[in-house]
């Protein structure tokens, strides 16, 4: 007799099991993942505009040029450089707003953090 070859549907219903049970632990870390490489790199910009916006505001002669704001991983920045030490804030962009701000304090050496609103 002629032997069949194949996967019986107990076997294959096994491997489905598995898929799924895998697909519901992988989904939810990388969307954690991706929120905090979003606030990360947010963050990463933020600290470069600050720095570059506390020497335009520590420079005495006033030859360091004004930064300007490019950033594509933060929703949204200051609209004008700041003039003196103050404050300067981002919003984080990512594909769910979980509401993360990244805060650069110039009076203290351009400090940033990323806290929630």
């Amino acid at each position: 007799m002629n032997a069949q070859k194949g996967f019986t549907l107990i076997e294959l219903m096994i491997v489905v099991a598995i898929i799924g049970i895998l697909a519901a632990i992988a989904i939810p870390a990388y969307q954690n993942y991706t929120k905090k490489s979003s606030t990360n790199a947010c963050l990463a910009e933020a600290k470069a505009y600050a720095n570059v916006a506390l020497v335009a505001i520590s420079d005495p002669n006033g030859a360091a040029s004004t930064p300007s704001y490019t950033a594509s991983a933060c929703q949204s920045g200051p609209t004008t450089p700041p003039t003196t030490y103050s404050v300067i804030s981002f919003n984080v962009k990512n594909g769910s707003d979980d509401g993360k701000v990244v805060k650069c304090d110039l009076a203290n050496g351009a400090k940033c953090v990323a806290s929630a609103n």
